[in-house]
């Protein structure tokens, strides 16, 4: 195994381990279920328990999830709506995938990383829910792994890595053009914008995501000898528009291990590190206001238009956080899902729907997968 492996395989791991956990998912049965919104149906299912599996996210009544076949990940879509379970794709020399995901239109696009020789090669891939279809758009061998990705006014970015020549670690984004080419852009930095003879290279962009307006950026400092970290924001030209100094907030709660994920909602943004602690904070002058800190908690990532509210979950456990966008109130939610015989394995969202997978709480029994309303009652 060479150096380029080697130097990620520690926070790789970590992190497939958070999300791949899991068994093989065949459908047992799926089963309409009784819903108290008069706009979202509710539907319930139970899937085997019996091999590596994934979800990777909801579209409409579509599941999109993975499971492993040996080297390979088999990718399937499970439609809640009329029950079926088809496999649009295998992916041989499969290695990695991280939890970045993009939707545009009805189309998911997302990386993994593919065994080539002693190289990982990096994939991205799209999956068009309109004719349940998943196709490669484009590869590279840059040495960063579990690449993010975002949209931003309809435009596919990512943030990409690789060894630079001083032998360091430099950060790069790339779009998607019109002919499906990726092309690299540089973000209009702070320094840049206040001087325009100026040439500001000296931070690192560790994780990107937007909210389809604006690209939000977490970046680190490389001069001096102390850490510096800040989200900068950018409009779709990628030019400066303003920056929030975070370093004593993740100083503080302990957010030092590399960042797993980052999300930014409205006024307020999550980071998630390696170690699955999470901080959730308001934007604001001055300090930023720290909402919840917690560890093994984890954002419901919705792709699909902004909610009002903004849903998490404590893995392993029946915790669910509502956080009101509005008011910054967090309340704790119970949707008495077998809660006394099974705990949340994961959760996704789309538009006014959850997704909550429930595992049983002993190594008998099946997982139950329900795609519910979010104002859900049972009746």
């Amino acid at each position: 195994m060479n150096r380029k492996i080697k130097g990620f395989i520690v926070p790789l791991i970590m992190l497939c381990i958070l999300f791949l956990s899991g068994c093989q998912i065949r459908s047992d049965q799926g089963s309409t279920g009784e819903y108290s919104s008069s706009k979202v149906q509710a539907y319930n299912a139970t899937f085997d328990n019996s091999a590596l599996r994934t979800y990777i996210d909801i579209y409409e009544t579509k599941l999109l999830y993975m499971e492993m076949n040996g080297p390979a990940a088999d990718f399937f879509i499970y439609n809640f709506q009329d029950g079926s379970n088809k496999k649009i794709l295998t992916v041989d020399n499969f290695a990695l995938k991280g939890i970045s995901n993009a939707l545009i239109k009805n189309t998911l696009y997302f990386y993994v990383s593919l065994y080539n020789g002693d190289e990982l090669e990096n994939s991205l891939y799209a999956v068009d829910f309109s004719t349940d279809k998943m196709v490669p758009e484009s590869k590279n061998m840059y040495s960063q792994k579990l690449i993010p990705l975002t949209n931003l006014d309809n435009k596919l970015v990512s943030l990409q890595g690789d060894y630079s020549e001083a032998g360091g670690v430099k950060s790069f984004m790339e779009t998607l053009d019109s002919s499906k080419n990726m092309v690299q852009v540089r973000p209009h930095t702070k320094a840049e914008m206040q001087d325009s003879n100026k040439d500001n290279r000296s931070r690192q962009i560790l994780y990107i995501t937007s909210d389809e307006k604006y690209l939000y950026t977490i970046e680190k400092s490389n001069s001096g000898s102390d850490m510096n970290c800040f989200i900068a924001k950018y409009d779709t030209d990628f030019s400066f528009i303003s920056e929030t100094d975070i370093t004593d907030v993740l100083k503080k709660y302990e957010i030092t291990s590399g960042i797993g994920s980052f999300f930014v909602f409205h006024n307020y943004f999550s980071i998630t590190d390696y170690s699955n602690n999470t901080i959730v904070c308001k934007f604001g002058e001055g300090d930023n206001q720290v909402l919840l800190y917690e560890n093994d908690v984890e954002c419901v990532r919705d792709y699909s238009q902004p909610s009002p509210y903004q849903f998490l979950y404590k893995r392993n456990t029946n915790e669910i956080y509502k956080l009101d966008t509005g008011t910054g109130k967090i309340e704790m939610q119970n949707f008495s899902l077998e809660n006394d015989t099974s705990s949340i394995r994961d959760m996704l969202s789309y538009g006014e729907k959850l997704l909550i997978v429930k595992q049983p709480d002993s190594d008998s029994g099946k997982e139950s997968v329900y795609l519910i309303p979010q104002n859900y009652e049972k009746q």
